[in-house]
């Protein structure tokens, strides 16, 4: 089933929002794009790269602590685990996000929409199967180039939950936070905006 980009994040977001701002922010060293707004607390990043340090391996049964449906599969990740075997069954909502390019041209990416707990289990083990080949991995905020890539395919302007990178040696996931666990997972290092 295909949905429209903008239905299906909707729909996240009224599930997801977040009522409150934060004042403190767990500083990110560059300027945002001019509609952004990047509200984080270091307590709330702290917290948050300490369930990552703990479930974000490559074992299925800790990534389901901190992974469950819904959850997102943004298109730089789901171009990389869209072949994997444990998607012999995709997902059954995708869409398809433009991603721009340095160039100016958009290129066109299909991202998924993981709803259930089979698809939550299929993401987890092609998730593992990434985590185990990409070496050690560092836990840390984004640099300028990627959240600009991550930035522009989310369809929000406010981030007032933590937005971790997962440093690997082939690949870097970006992940956003919402009701404190992790929701919105995106591969940023080989993606868009190079």
């Amino acid at each position: 089933m295909k949905l429209n980009l903008s239905l299906v994040l909707l729909l996240i977001y009224t599930t997801f929002k977040c009522d409150g701002q934060n004042t403190n922010s767990a500083a990110l060293n560059f300027p945002l794009p001019k509609a952004a707004r990047y509200t984080v607390t270091d307590q709330q990043f702290e917290a948050a790269k300490k369930a990552l340090q703990k479930g974000f391996l490559p074992d299925t049964n800790q990534l389901a602590a901190i992974i469950s449906s819904p959850c997102m599969c943004g298109p730089g990740l789901w171009h990389i685990l869209k072949d994997s075997p444990h998607f012999s069954t995709p997902p059954r909502a995708k869409t398809v996000c433009k991603v721009p390019l340095a160039n100016g041209k958009t290129q066109e990416l299909p991202a998924a929409l993981i709803q259930n707990e089979a698809e939550a289990m299929n993401f987890r083990a092609a998730l593992a199967d990434l985590i185990s080949k990409n070496g050690d991995i560092k836990f840390r905020l984004p640099t300028e180039k990627e959240f600009k890539t991550f930035w522009a395919v989310y369809p929000f302007d406010e981030i007032s939950e933590p937005l971790i990178v997962t440093e690997g040696n082939d690949y870097n996931v970006i992940i956003s936070f919402s009701k404190g666990k992790p929701f919105w997972f995106d591969e940023v290092k080989s993606m868009g905006m190079k």
